[in-house]
């Protein structure tokens, strides 16, 4: 009956994590860039099924929690003609900077300017060239090519620090559409990625598929409770019953 608590509760909590991911997804469903959140699950061979002083018990297995890793697929991009909107059209990402000075990556490509005309990010946070330096453009007409070169009045002012990952895996989310990864886990992308401006990427959390998702595991949690509640009646049962003298 211990097995089956600690089975039940471990279903119980992938249940909950995954709905933590939808809901987390479904909420950023119309941001710029946003990478959806996904839970991986791994199964676990146990031996502890049955009597334990029984050598020749057969081994079980259940699912547990894996890992959290980050849905890298693309979004569709959009044409918006906004001079300071980027889109990314590979596996890439712009390197932006942290305000501890570490870097970070996003495939979110609307920026801005501030006043001293920087080129930053929707929360305010430096774009990088590169060379991992931040970039000002000066006043007059931006435009972009497709290697992520920046151009004002003609004239070019800035390369966009494009970088692609050695191991999708390594990538976690840092806040909003922020990314982290192991410095050691980029390298250069200039050249090899295809850069859009004037456009964005949509984030690539598909509401429909996510809301099916949803039920699906409201479903199964629910199932899980009913499964741990009959476990509780069991226990009861035993507490009460077991070493009553009848008659």
């Amino acid at each position: 009956m211990q097995s089956g608590f600690f089975i039940s509760g471990v279903a119980s909590k992938m249940a909950e994590n995954r709905l933590d991911n939808i809901t987390h997804n479904l909420a950023n469903v119309n941001t710029t860039g946003y990478k959806a959140s996904r839970s991986s699950f791994k199964s676990v061979l146990s031996d502890s099924v049955g009597q334990v002083t029984n050598k020749q018990q057969q081994a079980s297995s259940y699912l547990s929690m894996g890992t959290q890793y980050i849905d890298t697929k693309a979004g569709n991009v959009q044409q918006t003609g906004n001079a300071l909107d980027f889109a990314i059209v590979a596996d890439g990402y712009f390197q932006i900077q942290q305000p501890d000075g570490g870097v970070a990556l996003t495939r979110a490509g609307n920026f801005t300017r501030d006043y001293e005309g920087n080129l930053i990010t929707q929360s305010g946070l430096a774009v990088l060239d590169d060379s991992q330096s931040p970039i000002t453009l000066p006043d007059g007409t931006i435009s972009g090519t497709s290697e992520g070169m920046i151009y004002v009045n003609n004239e070019q002012v800035a390369q966009l620090g494009l970088v692609t990952l050695i191991d999708k895996n390594q990538l976690t989310h840092k806040e909003g559409t922020l990314l982290l990864t192991d410095e050691g886990n980029t390298e250069s992308a200039v050249g090899q990625v295809v850069v859009q401006h004037g456009a964005l990427e949509s984030s690539n959390v598909n509401a429909v598929l996510a809301m099916t998702e949803m039920v699906a595991t409201l479903r199964s949690y629910e199932s899980t409770m009913k499964v741990v509640e009959q476990y509780n009646q069991l226990a009861g049962q035993l507490s009460s019953n077991v070493g009553k003298i009848q008659g």
